[in-house]
């Protein structure tokens, strides 16, 4: 038997079901309590509130302490205010003066039947006195005197000079830690004898130099020179950056200038220094406004102070590579009397270059420093000195002893194009595309006989790139018209590669070989005169028909370059495929192993090429992938889903 107890529905009187009334959800309910917390607790403040006592003059609470009305008093003499109540329960506040505290006190404890809750005021002192007046004055003028030292460093704009301006020194620095620019240390041996015997130049009359302008591209070696110089001559050398004279307050850039050539004149001989003397150097009356006018009264003071030490053993050199930005009056001849181009480094000078940065750090004994001076046209000492520092970090991760030509390599392609993504996802399909994009580079380069030989090349992503074919600099200064158009087929070559897998389809993987090619082919007509017409002209200004002539010029020389990297890649797709075999299987090849294969896929014969009697152009017709002028093909740019790799 089944109990229906507590199925059975109740009923109420009228016999009808009891249905209970829906619950409200927490948050409701609570919001509500809180709110009713909220008006009690205003209702409960609001009925025990105090009374707020009448401010009334002085004199009448005075009145009503004569009158014997006051019941007591509460007298605060910090706020110089009373608080009277009076008999029948009415509260009153009144405001006295400074001065008249002392006399009400007497008055209320003269009255015996006041209840007096405050103290007898006290004399305030000066200090008091003093502090309630000047007080916040003084706080800003302390604000304002630590802002300015620490602006100038000193104190206040006074001591504008000392903490900017580095210790003074005689540098370590020799000639002999410097290498690549031979021509320039020749020259600035002149100052070291200058420095040295000044007697052998003035006893035929001359007159000698008073500063030295170094114009080089960053990192060649500007400051080292200076300091060199220094070193050599044993002369103290006080260094500062054009940026240290640029101050928020008005003098305080022509003062810092006057005191450092103070200080410089104290020693019988010295040298300054100053580094980006185009940031306080630059011509005037260009611009308007408060901080121009300032660098011009500092450049003004740096104008004098160099006219100054024509008798003194001052020497003064400078370091920009923004030589056309400079003042005039700056330039001429009495100021900076020569003016010395700091090269970037040859295949010679960076080899040096290799040699002084390897010093200090393990390097393996097999070292190939002419292969690497070869393979960096373009770097200079900085760069160079970047690229060791990562190899010797490569060296350390992998937890080797010594750094070796792995390393140095690795640490070349890091520097230029960033880290291996060896974690980057990438389809086979797209492994193949990069694969054959990057050996139509490889094939182009390598058979004709107007391009160096491809040094490397590489399927592996690295930054935004998804594979890199490396081709070997040269240095030389002229390219032929023969050569630039090799150049742009091995541009297109990668393009026509992707065409010959895909049955005549192609990626967007070139784009990035098709923007150097078109800056090359801009190049070739505009300034170089290698178009089908004779035409030479400024891009930025020129337009109309001109610009339509240069467009039809270029879209021909990459039109050309594209059907010669069609026909080449045919012409040797067995060499084509048997470089996409060894890439899909090794991800990297070298210019030997490259060469080898070439040997086997032509029957053992290989026509050697002399890259040296074949030059390619550097600065605007390389297609660097960094700023160095490190020849190199543009990088395969595949695009990627999700995770995987998109340059």
């Amino acid at each position: 038997m089944t109990d229906n107890k507590n199925n059975t529905p109740k009923f109420n009187r009228s016999n009808k079901p009891q249905v209970n009334p829906p619950k409200l959800p927490l948050f409701k309910r609570n919001l509500i309590l809180a709110g009713c917390v909220v008006l009690l607790l205003i209702s409960f403040s609001s009925v025990n509130k105090p009374k707020e006592p009448v401010e009334v003059p002085i004199s009448k609470v005075i009145t009503q302490i004569n009158d014997g009305l006051v019941k007591s008093i509460l007298m605060n003499d910090d706020l110089h205010k009373v608080t009277v109540e009076l008999k029948d329960k009415t509260l009153e506040q009144a405001g006295y003066p400074i001065t008249y505290g002392k006399d009400l006190s007497a008055l209320i404890s003269a009255n015996d039947l006041i209840e007096f809750k405050g103290t007898i005021a006290k004399p305030s002192s000066f200090l008091n006195s003093f502090l309630g007046l000047f007080g916040p004055s003084l706080l800003i003028l302390l604000f304002l005197f630590f802002l300015m030292r620490k602006s100038g460093g000193g104190l206040g704009i006074g001591g504008l000079g000392s903490k900017k301006t580095t210790p003074v020194e005689v540098p370590e620095t020799r000639f002999a830690d410097i290498a690549g620019v031979d021509e320039c240390v020749d020259e600035l041996r002149e100052v070291v004898d200058i420095l040295k015997n000044p007697q052998r130049f003035t006893s035929t009359g001359a007159k000698l130099p008073k500063g030295y302008l170094l114009v080089g591209a960053p990192g060649t070696g500007k400051t080292m020179l200076a300091r060199a110089v220094a070193g050599e001559a044993g002369v103290p050398f006080y260094s500062l950056s054009g940026s240290d004279f640029v101050e928020i307050f008005v003098g305080a850039g022509a003062k810092r200038v006057r005191e450092i050539f103070a200080k410089a004149r104290e020693n019988e001989q010295a040298i300054v220094f100053i580094d980006e003397i185009d940031a306080i150097g630059r011509s005037r009356g260009g611009s308007f406004g408060a901080a121009n006018d300032e660098r011009e009264n500092t450049l003004n003071q740096l104008l004098v102070e160099m006219d100054g030490f024509a008798a003194s053993g001052v020497m003064m050199i400078a370091a920009t590579n923004r030589a056309d930005v400079l003042d005039e009056a700056l330039t001429r001849a009495g100021r900076f009397d020569r003016k010395i181009t700091v090269p970037v480094p040859d295949k010679g000078g960076r080899e040096r270059i290799f040699m002084i940065h390897s010093k200090g750090k393990k390097m393996a004994k097999n070292i190939d420093y002419p292969g690497f001076a070869k393979r960096t046209p373009g770097m200079t000492g900085a760069d160079i000195a970047q690229m060791l520092n990562e190899a010797a970090l490569t060296a350390a991760r992998r937890g080797a002893t010594e750094i070796t030509n792995e390393d140095i390599s690795s640490a070349l392609a890091t520097t230029a194009l960033g880290r291996e993504r060896k974690t980057a996802v990438v389809t086979d399909r797209d492994r193949e595309i990069v694969a054959w994009h990057e050996a139509g580079h490889t094939v182009a380069a390598l058979v004709q006989k107007d391009t160096d030989n491809p040094i490397s090349v590489s399927i592996v992503p690295r930054g935004p790139a998804g594979g890199v074919t490396w081709l070997g600099g040269s240095e030389d200064q002229f390219m032929t018209k023969t050569q630039a158009k090799a150049r742009l087929v091995v541009s297109m070559a990668g393009r026509a590669a992707e065409e010959l897998l895909l049955k005549g389809d192609f990626t967007q993987g070139a784009h990035g070989d098709l923007q150097g090619a078109t800056h090359l082919a801009t190049v070739m007509v505009t300034q170089f005169g290698m178009g089908k017409n004779m035409i030479s002209l400024d891009m930025e200004r020129s337009m109309g028909s001109s610009l339509d002539l240069v467009n039809a010029e270029v879209a021909l020389l990459l039109t050309q370059a594209l059907a010669t990297a069609r026909t080449l890649v045919k012409k040797n797709q067995k060499l084509l495929v048997s470089i996409v075999t060894e890439l899909l299987e090794k991800e990297n090849l070298s210019l030997e192993e490259i060469l080898l294969i070439q040997t086997k896929s032509s029957g053992g014969k290989r026509v050697a090429k002399s890259n040296a009697s074949k030059p390619l152009a550097k600065s605007p017709v390389n297609n660097p992938i960094t700023k160095n002028s490190l020849t190199k093909v543009n990088a395969t740019s595949v695009k990627k889903k999700s995770t995987k790799n998109k340059s």
